[in-house]
């Protein structure tokens, strides 16, 4: 190949990587170490946007904010609604496994289960128990339950009427004309930008309502549950 060539491909290449950020391999793992079963009965894995990872990942440390190792759980892991995922090759430095989020960086975004396993057999199997791990109900468990629900729930007392407890949140939201911010709706599917749940926990100030929810989020909110409730209305709002 002619040499001014190559050093184009070559340089083109690189500036891609450096746009997009490093993107991993979906499974890092080596040939010797630990081996981690993790089983249970599983839903939710279809409805997570691609810069999102439903993960088995290895961490040195728990509050590392990087996956070490990791295997990105496919359909493929899944049989009759039970999932049977193996993650090996988990070295000595390795001492917490989870079940989790991550995103295409390995960064850790949620943890839906984890095992201490720095004084584990060399074989480990976890039951999980019964996960549901779609995008709506991590948001719900996350972010709902922990910053909303002390003000909004039971619709007859719930701030503006609106109740975000478990089972009730979707159907109060996604499509839903605000009655505080005239002609938008609470949750506009594949449009973040324009819905009112998105304004009022990233905006200081939204005409038309009183109370600042901005406050109630913190600072690992906006890192990363607020990006994540945007991907969740930008890739349809699906409650699956």
């Amino acid at each position: 190949m002619n040499k001014s060539i190559y050093t184009f491909l070559l340089a083109a290449c690189c500036l891609t990587a450096c746009d997009d950020g490093p993107i991993y391999p979906e499974t890092t793992t080596s040939a010797e170490g630990k081996t981690v079963v993790m089983e249970g009965q599983f839903t939710g894995l279809n409805g997570w946007p691609g810069n999102y990872r439903v993960s088995i990942a290895g961490f040195e440390n728990a509050d590392d904010e990087y996956a070490t190792v990791s295997k990105v759980i496919t359909a493929s892991d899944i049989k009759d609604g039970k999932l049977s995922v193996e993650l090996s090759g988990l070295q000595g430095n390795i001492t917490v496994v989870r079940l989790c989020i991550l995103d295409r960086l390995r960064r850790h975004v949620v943890t839906i289960n984890e095992a201490d396993i720095s004084k584990s057999p060399e074989v480990i199997t976890i039951d999980i128990g019964n996960v549901d791990a779609s995008m709506y109900n991590i948001i719900q468990q996350q972010f709902f339950d922990k910053r909303c629900t002390s003000c909004h729930r039971d619709s007859r007392e719930a701030f503006a009427g609106l109740d975000l407890t478990d089972g009730n949140s979707y159907q109060a939201l996604v499509g839903v004309p605000s009655k505080r911010v005239a002609d938008k709706l609470l949750v506009e599917p594949n449009n973040a930008s324009e819905s009112v749940l998105h304004k009022v926990i990233n905006e200081e100030f939204v005409e038309g309502v009183a109370m600042k929810h901005y406050d109630i989020t913190q600072k690992e909110d906006r890192q990363i549950m607020l990006p994540l409730i945007d991907a969740w209305i930008n890739n349809g709002a699906r409650e699956d």
